[in-house]
């Protein structure tokens, strides 16, 4: 995602290439799954929730309506209407949406953090004191039983770390990074020379997350069907630091997994897209399993090649297609998508290209949705 465990693959250090040296490309990824677009949160009320990042991580953007006659069918919801924030997390420039749908009726829910299902997102900051000052003085709920940031394992090593949630109930965790990865600002649309880079922000990098209900039926769907390299930990393993980060009993057992996204590595994501996982053990367990507009559900979207056979065979292979009529939606004269379940029912919005043939650069995502 896992989302709260040490992982190897999760290393911040980069490799130092001689100056006179080009950097070797990346190897074109082996399946599927080609890059990333961003992590996707839909809210009950959009101005409420991006008023919790700004005032707990001070991130902000601005609120627009989203106008695409696909949008209704891509989340079989006719009628809808969509409002759309779009979060650019400094650091590893992670895109995070936060949407608010209305005109149809939605259906509220909040997981436990033992829910398959959990959606989770892993926020690196500078200063986590400051954090858990800001979300006490936003009267935010804090997951964590002591009330305060703990020292337990995490991505990066050991690290003072709280687990909150934001208006929706999503789980946020965030944790004190010692050494930021800055990335370079991405150049503007029409070329010209990089934007000057923004002032220094507490937020320093961001990690997608999800708790699964069983190891082998998730490795099976992102390995095997959407072809990331992951790692897992078999181990169960036990911890009182990480129970009380969780807001669970000590004798509570856990395991992990990570992965980054195939073709997410770039100049302004230098590590990648990382998502991570984690799995309880004999804990209480109710399947967290939205539909896209609902408050609280939440995925991401993600670029796939060949995308016109690759709906028809994930149907085939048992994966859910929610989208209407699970077919794949015209969403621009040259781009198709559709929305797809993972086994613990994440949505995950796929988008591909129907032009240029596959190892082609992809192609700009439509305005608003980068």
């Amino acid at each position: 995602m896992r989302l709260f465990a040490a992982l190897a693959v999760t290393a911040l250090l980069a490799s130092v290439v001689p100056q006179a040296q080009a950097p070797t490309p990346a190897p074109a990824p082996a399946g599927p799954t080609i890059g990333f677009m961003h992590a996707i949160h839909a809210t009950n009320n959009v101005e409420t929730t991006l008023a919790f990042y700004t005032k707990v991580f001070g991130v902000t953007t601005n609120v627009a309506p989203f106008a695409n006659a696909a949008v209704p069918i891509l989340t079989d919801s006719p009628g809808v209407s969509l409002r759309v924030a779009m979060l650019s997390l400094p650091g590893d420039g992670v895109n995070f949406e936060l949407t608010e749908f209305t005109g149809v009726p939605r259906t509220p829910k909040q997981p436990r953090v033992t829910d398959p299902g959990a959606p989770h997102m892993k926020i690196l900051v500078r200063d986590i004191d400051a954090v858990v000052a800001n979300a006490k003085a936003a009267n935010a709920t804090i997951v964590t039983k002591s009330g305060a940031a703990v020292t337990v394992p995490t991505a990066i090593g050991q690290a003072k770390s709280i687990v909150l949630r934001d208006p929706d109930g999503y789980i946020v965790q965030a944790i004190q990074s010692s050494a930021p990865v800055l990335a370079t600002p991405a150049p503007p649309r029409g070329g010209g020379a990089p934007a000057a880079p923004p002032a220094p922000s507490n937020v320093v990098g961001a990690i997608m997350g999800e708790t699964i209900g069983d190891m082998a039926k998730s490795m099976k769907f992102w390995k095997d069907q959407m072809g990331w390299e992951v790692q897992g930990e078999q181990k169960w393993m036990k911890d009182k630091a990480m129970a009380d980060l969780l807001g669970v009993p000590e004798s509570t057992e856990y395991r992990t997994f990570s992965a980054v996204v195939p073709g997410s590595k770039t100049t302004r994501l230098p590590t990648g897209a990382r998502m991570e996982f984690i799995e309880f053990k004999d804990t209480p367990k109710t399947p967290f399993d939205l539909r896209v507009p609902d408050p609280g559900a939440s995925g991401m979207a993600i670029r796939v090649a060949d995308i016109v056979n690759l709906v028809p065979r994930l149907k085939g292979q048992g994966v859910r297609v929610i989208s209407r009529n699970g077919d794949l939606v015209e969403w621009s004269p040259t781009m198709r998508n559709a929305f797809v379940k993972d086994p613990d029912g994440l949505n995950i919005e796929i988008v591909g290209d129907i032009g240029p043939a596959r190892g082609a650069a992809p192609p700009a995502a439509p305005a608003g949705r980068q």
